[in-house]
């Protein structure tokens, strides 16, 4: 049943029956453990170092993802990246599903909209501000999505056994980043948000959708809190993006 809305985007159908589904032309040959980075040169040097195989891939008219397998202590698990934009992320996390992923640690960067962040602050999101479009399609609207809570709880705690600083907090998903003005930056740190991305909203969204236990971890990387954005050189940050990848490792072997 469409429950309609004066806007399309506030506009959700309840049924569960869409006409495409991944499970229809995809089969499940993936381990049931996944890790997502967003970190591509990092973890393209981790599978030459480690010499992981490709078991799969992610499929667009733009480009193939591959998706390797590693043999980590307890089991096999599988890496790869995503698809950019909440779009994309949904895309993924339903592809991945379909072919046989049932537990996900995400790993990417964020803006940070808090004065005074460091460049590599580790962030756990534990609810996104839903200012994009997909978390509609799978969601009735509301203002925020919540993170999976056990899988949180377990990443909380995992960081903590492991002895990694982290803050917890809100993030902003926003299709849109090139509009992120002064206001709204204002606006959306007023409400809690200490970060802004383009996928969180949309990947727990469909964790949500699904029940599928997911989380995520960001790092504080530009600067988007004063009056001029400053980059810091956040895409630079190698070893904060290596050892993230690693840090996602050992915290799915134990999900």
């Amino acid at each position: 049943m469409v429950i309609k809305n004066k806007y399309p985007v506030c506009e959700y159908d309840t049924s569960r029956n869409p006409i495409i589904k991944p499970a229809d032309f995809l089969e499940k040959t993936l381990p049931s453990k996944c890790v997502i980075t967003f970190f591509r040169k990092e973890l393209n040097e981790f599978v030459e170092y480690k010499n992981l195989p490709v078991i799969g891939h992610l499929h667009s008219e733009v480009l193939d993802i591959p998706i390797y397998e590693y043999n980590a202590s307890k089991e096999k698990i599988c890496i790869t990246m995503p698809f950019s934009t909440a779009p994309g992320a949904a895309g993924t996390i339903e592809e991945l599903h379909a072919m046989g992923c049932e537990k996900f640690i995400i790993c990417g960067g964020a803006g940070s909209i808090q004065k005074d962040s460091k460049v590599g602050d580790i962030i756990v999101p534990i609810a996104a501000v839903r200012d994009e479009g997909t978390s509609y399609h799978y969601l009735e609207p509301s203002r925020e999505v919540e993170c999976h809570k056990a899988t949180a709880n377990f990443v909380i705690s995992g960081l903590e056994k492991l002895g990694i600083p982290y803050t917890v907090g809100k993030t902003w998903t926003t299709d849109a980043m090139y509009r992120e003005t002064p206001e709204m930056i204002e606006l959306r740190r007023n409400e809690g948000c200490i970060t802004v991305e383009m996928e969180t909203a949309a990947f727990f969204a469909v964790s949500k959708y699904y029940d599928i236990p997911l989380a995520q971890l960001l790092y504080a990387g530009d600067d988007v809190s004063g009056e001029k954005w400053n980059a810091r050189n956040w895409d630079s940050q190698k070893n904060v993006r290596s050892n993230m990848i690693f840090t996602a490792i050992k915290l799915i072997e134990e999900l």
